[in-house]
């Protein structure tokens, strides 16, 4: 049985304006133990995903579709439960290490509140535990953390002290939004070894949301792209990196910068992202797209799932070859003049 199942999660918002829809139908599932990486523009869904499972969406919020914990739908669990599966089976653990800490309370007492509440230990065991868990995270001066407060460790000690706390519960599921953003690149990849390790050690399935494509094809079995609240690829990060099947994907490995690679300007994605309320038919995609055809204005694509991947694109296979060919800015014209679509329904680049 998968860990988790997400299925048709659509999210709407109301607003002085009107609904406004954050997420589009959502889908997706996580194995005992596997990583899935979230990757996408800023805007497109990834930490809302997330909050649907926690259930910490804006108030207000209108959720349907299905959120299964273990074939539980953590939607419809009353109070009682839904603390116990935030105290048992969920942790998180945010982009801010600061926001997830008492400022006024030492790491110690953080750690030792959150084991005796959520396990029910007695302070003395919770303080072993509390221990050996920074121990494990790689703190090497433990007695000066439990200390400490908040403001008096720095960002990469203060992410190591909220890791522990999420895996002291050994939970089924942990959920990681963007952890390693204010880190800095050595920091960064202390931090995602230790998760790693613990995920690994522990049998955690995490669900990752990160801009970096490099970051999570290094840590995750399979990466999900988000565009305007809904999936468009699913694939392991080899199949993603040697052949993609949606144009988006495409473009966002193209947009990664390469201190081997010599190039006048690092290529961009033409356009602007749009939110997903914006989307008013056909392919949310194909105002930006450089291989988009008539019909993709007019039809919804659908996810299809085909040897173990998952694409939203109605040109996928005829584009198969040529997406997993050359950039896009030598294939497509996406640095050069804008490709269009010919009579046949074929995109063309201008000469």
């Amino acid at each position: 049985m998968n860990v988790l199942e997400l299925d048709d999660v659509r999210l709407d918002l109301p607003s002085k304006h009107g609904d406004r829809t954050l997420l589009r139908g959502v889908s997706l599932s996580l194995a005992p133990g596997e990583a899935l990486g979230l990757v996408g523009e800023s805007g497109s869904g990834k930490s809302m995903t997330l909050r649907t499972v926690l259930r910490t969406e804006p108030a207000g919020a209108r959720v349907t579709g299905r959120v299964l914990l273990d074939g539980r739908d953590v939607r419809t669990l009353g109070a009682a439960d839904l603390r116990r599966v935030r105290a048992d089976a969920i942790a998180m653990i945010s982009q801010n290490p600061r926001a997830a800490l008492n400022p006024v309370l030492r790491v110690s007492r953080f750690l030792v509140e959150g084991l005796c509440d959520a396990r029910g230990e007695s302070r003395e065991a919770a303080t072993r535990r509390a221990r050996d868990l920074l121990a494990q995270v790689g703190i090497a001066d433990v007695d000066r953390c439990m200390a400490s407060y908040p403001h008096q460790l720095s960002g990469g000690m203060l992410q190591r002290v909220v890791i522990a706390a999420a895996v002291a519960s050994a939970p089924r599921l942990l959920l990681a939004d963007e952890p390693t953003t204010a880190l800095d690149v050595t920091t960064q990849s202390e931090v995602m070894a230790i998760l790693d390790g613990q995920r690994r050690e522990h049998g955690m399935a995490m669900l990752f949301v990160t801009h970096d494509l490099e970051l999570a094809s290094a840590v995750c079995d399979r990466i999900a792209v988000l565009y305007a609240g809904e999936i468009v690829e699913i694939a392991t990060p080899a199949q993603l990196h040697a052949a993609p099947r949606h144009p988006y994907t495409r473009l966002l490995l193209d947009s990664r910068p390469n201190i081997a690679a010599r190039v006048p300007a690092l290529p961009v994605i033409p356009g602007r992202p749009i939110a997903a309320y914006e989307v008013e038919g056909g392919c949310a995609f194909a105002a930006r797209c450089p291989w988009a055809a008539p019909r993709c204005e007019r039809e919804e694509p659908a996810l299809v799932h085909d040897a173990g991947r998952t694409t939203r694109c109605l040109r996928a296979g005829e584009l198969a070859d040529e997406l997993a060919g050359a950039p896009a800015d030598d294939a497509a014209g996406v640095s050069g003049a804008p490709a269009e679509a010919g009579r046949d329904g074929e995109t063309e680049a201008r000469a």
